[in-house]
């Protein structure tokens, strides 16, 4: 059986020698014994231990919460903060940290015992989780990777087209300061965002500004066929929602349910210019592409209207301010 290693930060040598007496005393290995937070990162770094036991309270420039908040980030290792008293304040800022326990000194060494082993059990399984949530997002990942690559066969698209429309929506949620997960969210839903379009003749799809009757009424509920086929994988980000309101308009104008400013996602509105500015400047069978330019005009002119202005303004920035590139999705 593996002896779990455990690194002890602790400032009061007599107190640090005692715990690491105890930790032997119960079978665990000691990786080491340190009295600053600076020592603890280098600790860390180099002896890789299953577990650390913070003091709180260190008298050097590092406190225990700083340190603890670095190890959990860098390096993934649980940390159970030990703590004789502390003001409310700095109990809040330890929790941000969000310890795998804490124990209280004076302490039994049954307690501690029980400490350490709730904190490497519910490591393991957060671990676990985590390992599990990956492989789900690559293949949630790789099932829209090849859906999207259905819709440019099918229809009249350029490749890499999805492609860019990804990385343009990504590009803009982050200049926007969106999260992570909206980021994500929205630009996987960019390369399936046209799903519902596989459905219809090419004939509707070929002039969609001249279209009326039956032929609009069939055009205008792309978006939920898209959205009734999405909704069925249960991916961790609404993709379905977003593609669904992806052709809403900001000022309530747009299909297929007339949604107006906030009531539209916001990784929604971020797709919706997205769509003009990629769609736009890109070749197609029946007409040439539009200068960049061109293009920026329009959605300037239409930003409070069709489009969020908060977005239209983050997609300038990136174009013109930020040198994005559109064809290969960087900033220059």
């Amino acid at each position: 059986m593996k002896e779990e290693r455990i690194l002890i930060v602790e400032d009061e040598g007599i107190v640090a020698l005692d715990i690491a007496r105890r930790l032997k005393g119960l079978g665990y290995g000691v990786s080491a014994v340190v009295s600053s937070g600076e020592e603890a990162l280098e600790s860390v770094r180099r002896d890789r231990p299953d577990l650390v036991l913070m003091d709180i309270v260190l008298q050097r420039e590092m406190d225990g919460i700083h340190t603890a908040a670095q190890i959990q980030s860098l390096f993934d290792i649980p940390v159970i903060y030990l703590t004789a008293y502390s003001d409310d304040k700095t109990l809040e800022r330890a929790k941000v940290t969000e310890p795998f326990g804490y124990v209280t000194k004076p302490f039994e060494t049954r307690n501690l015992q029980i400490a350490i082993e709730i904190g490497l059990y519910r490591h393991k399984i957060d671990r676990s989780l985590k390992e599990s949530r990956a492989r789900l997002d690559r293949s949630l990942k790789g099932t829209i990777g090849a859906i999207a690559a259905i819709i440019e066969l099918r229809g009249a698209f350029t490749a890499g087209y999805h492609q860019r429309m990804s990385q343009l929506a990504g590009a803009i949620a982050e200049e926007m300061g969106l999260s992570d997960s909206q980021a994500e969210g929205v630009r996987l839903a960019a390369t399936v965002y046209d799903l519902g379009l596989v459905n219809l003749p090419i004939e509707v799809l070929v002039d969609v500004g001249k279209l009326e009757g039956i032929k609009l009424n069939l055009y205008r509920d792309y978006p939920k066929t898209g959205y009734d086929i999405l909704n069925k994988v249960e991916f961790p980000w609404p993709v379905a929602d977003i593609v669904l309101q992806h052709r809403e308009c900001f000022d309530g104008s747009g299909f297929p349910a007339g949604l107006k400013g906030d009531n539209i996602l916001i990784e929604a509105r971020v797709l919706a210019v997205v769509d003009y500015v990629v769609t736009m400047t890109t070749q197609r069978p029946y007409r040439p592409p539009l200068g960049i330019d061109q293009v920026m005009d329009e959605i300037t002119k239409n930003k409070g209207s069709l489009y969020d202005p908060d977005v239209v303004d983050a997609c300038l920035r990136l174009l013109r301010e930020k040198g994005y590139a559109l064809e290969d999705g960087f900033c220059r």
